[in-house]
């Protein structure tokens, strides 16, 4: 992405992919060599993490049809995605760029050494980000301080407590296999789950990690101030991720822990030497699960009651998850959406929200259930209440009703 201000060129750019989950070790819904190549534009305002460019349905997948395991559907005509995203330089599959010609960060004459990360401290903390540096041109993968990890675990169960989830802990289980897959994404500026042997850097920790992960890339012409937060907030909104994977393994009740990988520095990959770049990796597939058994928690929604208004505007998708099964997940398969209808009402507000962009599955991106849509409209400081008519469990119907207000 790239942006001008006073004639010097700045470019930056972040892509996220989840992974899915289901039967049979169909974890990624069919999306097995997604590279990850991306270029748009910002505005004036160059800002480090924007919200999750459409990586071709990483964090999804799936064929459209009806309801069941493993199955997608919609309940109105689909308009088929549009290849060419360049207005909002979202990410296009088989390394096509959204913007025709620009796809490289421009030079802007303030690049280092190959591998040298410079000052690898958080500016707006008082810890260095990293325990290990990182040395990309060396294939040496960094390993986040305490401070760092601390800061993406305290993120996610803020969230996750907002909507009544029980808190997870980190491990260090993981944290070998989630650096390696960092290290993997910033040594070849690119995004895939399933890196391989023709990779810079690749080891079978890279493959593991990445497989099992929510992975996230940013790369820009300069060295950005990176703000781990806001990663955990870029998985969160999904902005063109249909199948909302990061989101939905985020806010997976049963989730127990996860580990943070990063790596960064000024690369060699397909862009160049002069190019920073920054991969990441959360773990969510494979650790402990949580016991909820004993848990009030019959569904999951986005938003949901008091939310910070800056994880949703009227382009990111509402959600909703039913839990009908607290003593085993994959029992949550059975529902069906095919027949339900969402109102959305203000007790302030004589309006009608259309449900857009309705759609639904039983795929295992965390629960194996979810219903999503899109309205607009909708305004901070106003509260909404949510409807949800005729979900069908075990051949009965069910209705589900929660509110919101973005605060």
């Amino acid at each position: 992405m790239k942006t001008a201000k006073f004639f010097v060129f700045l470019s930056i750019m972040t892509l996220f992919a989840a992974c899915g989950g289901g039967g049979d070790n169909n974890f990624y819904g069919g999306d097995s060599g997604y590279d990850g190549d991306v270029s748009g534009k910002t505005d004036n305002d160059v800002e480090h993490v924007e919200r999750p460019d459409n990586a071709n349905r990483p964090g999804g997948g799936g064929s459209s049809g009806g309801i069941g395991g493993g199955s997608t559907g919609t309940q109105d005509e689909e308009e088929e995605p549009d290849e060419d995203l360049s207005d909002s330089g979202t990410a296009q599959p088989d390394g096509e760029s959204g913007d025709s010609g620009d796809t490289e960060p421009t030079d802007t004459g303030d690049s280092t050494d190959s591998g040298d990360t410079g000052d690898t401290s958080d500016s707006c903390e008082d810890f260095p980000a990293y325990e290990s540096d990182p040395d990309i041109a060396q294939c040496v993968a960094g390993y986040p301080s305490d401070g760092t990890k601390n800061i993406v675990l305290e993120r996610l169960n803020h969230l996750r407590a907002i909507h009544k989830l029980p808190p997870v802990v980190y491990t260090d289980e993981f944290d070998d296999i989630v650096a390696e897959c960092s290290l993997v994404i910033a040594a070849n500026q690119k995004l895939s789950h399933f890196p391989d042997s023709s990779w810079k850097c690749y080891s079978d920790d890279a493959l593991e990690g990445c497989s099992s992960s929510n992975i996230h890339i940013t790369m820009a012409s300069y060295q950005p101030e990176i703000d781990d937060a806001a990663i955990v907030d870029g998985f969160m909104i999904e902005e063109n991720v249909e199948e909302l994977g990061h989101r939905r393994w985020f806010l997976d009740p049963w989730l127990a822990e996860i580990s943070y990988g990063r790596s960064e520095g000024f690369g060699s990959g397909q862009y160049g030497a002069n190019t920073f770049v920054l991969g990441a990796a959360v773990h969510v597939i494979g650790g402990a699960q949580q016991d909820i058994s004993a848990s009030d928690i019959e569904f999951v929604a986005y938003p949901f009651e008091n939310y910070p208004k800056e994880l949703y505007d009227d382009s990111v998708m509402m959600s909703f998850t039913a839990i009908t099964n607290k003593s085993a997940k994959w029992g949550n398969n059975v529902v069906n959406f095919a027949s339900a209808s969402i109102a959305i009402t203000s007790e302030t507000e004589n309006k009608v929200y259309q449900i857009k962009d309705l759609q639904f599955d039983n795929e295992g991106y965390g629960v194996p259930n979810n219903l999503r849509w899109r309205t607009s409209g909708i305004r901070t400081g106003v509260k909404y209440n949510v409807v949800i008519h005729n979900v069908i469990i075990n051949n009965y119907s069910q209705d589900y009703s929660y509110w919101f207000q973005l605060d």
